[in-house]
């Protein structure tokens, strides 16, 4: 585990990330330099060299922050590059590239203090101009999706070199989680400025990370390759990481990935069939970990004026008919929670209570059609190629749909063209597109559901829940929040639902047993900087 050489009050974390939510952005008094709780040590002396392949369900889409929208991408993003803040494995928010974070009694004056030994993999200088760079870059870019993430950014200030300040609109309480990810991603200006409109593929020497981005062929592999000035260390004061290479290779089909584990082909995975999570746990050679994960499942439709579901009774037609309960039990054998809406179990908001479709009821779905008088409901169903696991949960929706006299026709298509479609708002009916989740429940809700943001792919809206989200953005009072959250979700995901959810994931990691020193995140993002071989 990285290790920080000074220390911080406990204020200054602005509240823990899941379970004392949201890190609320407000009334926190200048703190001193900090440190996370003290790691665990090690079981056995870390030792250095050897390269790791780690098999991804796809391809990385964009390796630019900026531009990403998709899961596999974030797997490679967090080696490369370094965000202002991360999270520990318990989803604590941690110092990273800032050392310390204040802010100001009205919570709209955010200031970050950065650390000084840090420079991009092609020899830049990391400091306050290249934050200030970054996050305008983000906000001000025509596409950017990072743009929603951050709009409550009104400026961003130079204070000295290492010093730099966010002004907010309004107060502002995900700030912190949303800094965790991409949007609070560094990426080198040189770079950038150097390949053009060839970053998003080629984004070679741009970040600070642990691991430098060498290589990148298409639907065959990246190569990640040890970042020796990287300013990471462990408890021991060792410069991190240990490994000297990673090889990522994105393969579609979960058994194949499997079969590369068991070969000794590949040494990491973090997603695999539920099928197979008990002969993995009884495999010798293997070690799965797995926790509560922050991702959930949805169908979602496009409710654009001229398609199918702009009718929202056909939406809850749909919610209604589905059995999640079998859903989980028969592609997933179990793994998983059933799920009802966006905010997952691990986050402050959730409520396990809220069960508004526990049992199907296709006769309800079939009055809810008639009511809409346009004869049988029927749609196009886009859901990702080349996954047996993918396919037969599609199948196993589409005959739970027949029971109510809906026709979903199944239509596979490469993972990254259904995200396009999505974007474009172009697709005709429903597609089955996941959410690897936000360590904050607004990060699993607002851009999805507030009118007119990027991750709004089924162009909802719906002024009540805007309002309510609004709303509970500009407190820190975790129990008001709480409550403002739980309405929301009422309405987006029952009352008028902007999609219709079925399942919460857990984040796994699976290794081999040479693999030492990894632990699985909320997130289910392989943090590779603790990686060590056994030799």
């Amino acid at each position: 585990m990285l290790f920080f050489s000074r220390k911080v009050s406990r204020r200054e974390f602005l509240g823990g990330a899941l379970g004392a939510g949201a890190l609320a952005a407000f009334g926190c008094s200048p703190a001193a330099p900090s440190q996370p709780a003290a790691p665990q040590p090690p079981t056995g002396r870390p030792s250095y060299g050897g390269t790791l392949v780690f098999v991804l369900e796809n391809d990385v889409i964009d390796f630019d922050p900026m531009r990403s929208r998709a899961f596999v991408d974030r797997n490679v993003h967090y080696q490369i590059y370094d965000s202002l803040v991360r999270i520990d494995p318990k989803g604590n928010i941690i110092p990273w590239l800032a050392e310390r974070w204040e802010v100001s009694p009205d919570g709209k004056t955010v200031t970050f203090y950065l650390r000084q030994d840090v420079k991009f993999h092609d020899g830049t200088s990391f400091d306050a101009s290249v934050v200030k760079w970054n996050i305008e870059r983000y906000i001000n870019t025509e596409g950017s999706a990072r743009r929603g993430e951050l709009a409550p950014v009104d400026s961003v200030e130079v204070v000295n070199t290492y010093t730099v300040r966010f002004n907010l609109k309004t107060p502002f309480s995900p700030l912190l989680a949303q800094l965790v990810d991409r949007a609070g991603m560094m990426v080198s200006p040189k770079a950038v400025e150097a390949a053009g409109p060839d970053f998003t593929r080629k984004a070679f020497k741009a970040g600070t990370g642990p691991f430098i981005l060498t290589e990148a062929v298409k639907d065959d592999h990246i190569t990640l390759e040890r970042n020796p000035e990287w300013w990471g260390k462990d408890q021991l004061g060792n410069r991190l990481p240990y490994v000297d290479k990673i090889i990522v290779r994105p393969i579609t089909n979960s058994d194949v990935r499997l079969a590369n584990l068991r070969t000794g082909e590949a040494q990491v995975a973090n997603n695999i069939a539920g099928k197979d999570v008990a002969s993995v746990k009884s495999d010798p050679t293997l070690s799965y970990q797995e926790i509560p994960g922050l991702a959930f499942a949805s169908l979602i439709p496009n409710r654009r004026p001229g398609f199918v579901f702009n009718e929202p009774r056909y939406i809850k037609a749909v919610a209604m008919a589905i059995d999640r309960r079998e859903i989980l039990d028969k592609v997933f054998f179990g793994v998983g929670t059933v799920g009802y809406g966006a905010i997952a179990p691990p986050h402050f908001a959730y409520d396990p209570n809220f069960k508004p479709f526990e049992r199907p009821d296709p006769e309800g779905a079939k009055r809810l059609i008639a009511e809409v008088g346009k004869g049988q409901l029927q749609f196009e169903f886009l859901v990702s190629s080349g996954d047996p696991q993918t396919l037969q949960l599609a199948q196993l929706i589409q005959a739970q749909l027949a029971k109510a006299d809906i026709k979903a026709e199944i239509v596979q298509m490469e993972f990254a063209q259904i995200l396009q479609l999505q974007d474009r708002k172009e697709f005709k009916g429903m597609t089955l597109i996941g959410w690897s989740g936000r360590i904050d429940p607004d990060g699993n809700v607002y851009d999805h559901v507030y009118t007119g943001r990027p991750f709004n792919d089924s162009s909802y809206s719906n002024p009540e829940v805007d309002r309510l989200l609004d709303e509970q953005r500009m407190t820190n009072d975790q129990a008001r929040r709480r409550e403002l959250l739980r309405r929301a979700e009422q309405i987006y995901a029952v009352d008028d639902p902007a999609r219709v959810w079925y399942r919460f994931g857990v984040a796994m990691l699976v290794t081999n047993r040479r693999v030492k020193g990894l632990e699985p995140y909320p997130d289910q993002i392989v943090r590779f900087q603790y990686a060590w071989l056994e030799k």
